[in-house]
């Protein structure tokens, strides 16, 4: 199932992600900060490893991507930047980052961002 996983998305942003998705049959999910440690897998129902590493939190906005195929992504964001709802920190689900929980992805994130606009 495509399925886009929101994190710390105001309210105005959360209901424009929510209608687009809905609009393209894609399942939105806001994430609680009680979830912020947990492997990104077992949050998308891939496993059932209910651990929670310790001191992850964070304030800043990010959207994961989860099964997106052939012209959906594209759609997707360009529909984002349509209506003006920008999320600076966005991932698609890879192999390599299933396994990350939410903090580490968006530390990631962070510093991928920080290189990119200097």
């Amino acid at each position: 199932m495509t399925e886009v996983l929101m994190y710390n998305i105001e309210q105005e942003k959360r209901i424009k992600i929510k209608l687009l998705c809905r609009k393209l049959n894609i399942n939105a999910r806001e994430v609680e900060k009680s979830e912020f440690g947990m492997k990104l897998s077992t949050l998308l129902g891939l496993d059932d490893d209910k651990t929670v590493a310790p001191d992850s939190d964070f304030d800043g906005e990010m959207l994961y991507l989860s099964n997106f195929y052939g012209a959906t992504l594209n759609i997707f964001l360009n529909q984002l930047k349509k209506q003006n709802t920008p999320v600076a920190l966005k991932a698609v689900q890879t192999d390599s980052n299933i396994g990350y929980t939410s903090c580490e992805l968006y530390r990631e994130l962070c510093e991928e961002h920080k290189m990119m606009n200097g």
